[in-house]
């Protein structure tokens, strides 16, 4: 009786690790810093993923939150792009939910341009996003 009991216990634990392992949660990915140079010409960070490919596999993105440094005086324009398309940033931190339901492993990477071609180049560091993500359910 009591090595059934113990096998039942591990056949149900067993049965309950794949839904653990695809439990919600977020993920946070940072990039080198860019020199953007260009006001016609966008300069792309590189891309920023998922610490592993299995970790959001089969998972939508949520909320995504965003920041990035620029120095004192200089403005940039700022997108968040996915393999899909862009979305306009509104400044140099804060979060959407316009990437909610794509795919959580897909990498995300930003663009940055000078907002007036006049201005100097500018360096922009400390580039960070963190994705969270849940079952497609």
């Amino acid at each position: 009786m009591k090595r059934n009991g113990r096998w039942l216990l591990c056949l149900a634990l067993g049965g309950l690790w794949p839904g653990l392992a695809q439990a919600s949660g977020s993920w946070v990915a940072t990039a080198p810093a860019v020199l953007v140079a260009m006001a016609d010409r966008p300069t792309t960070s590189a891309l920023m993923q998922p610490p592993s490919p299995e970790f959001a596999q089969g998972q939508v993105m949520g909320r995504v939150g965003w920041q990035y440094q620029q120095p004192v005086g200089s403005e940039v324009d700022a997108w968040l792009c996915h393999p899909g398309g862009c979305i306009p940033l509104r400044g140099a931190r804060g979060q959407t939910d316009a990437l909610a339901g794509l795919p959580a492993d897909a990498p995300l990477y930003f663009q940055f341009s000078l907002q007036d071609r006049r201005q100097r180049s500018a360096t922009l560091q400390g580039l960070q996003v963190i994705v969270n993500h849940e079952n497609l359910q």
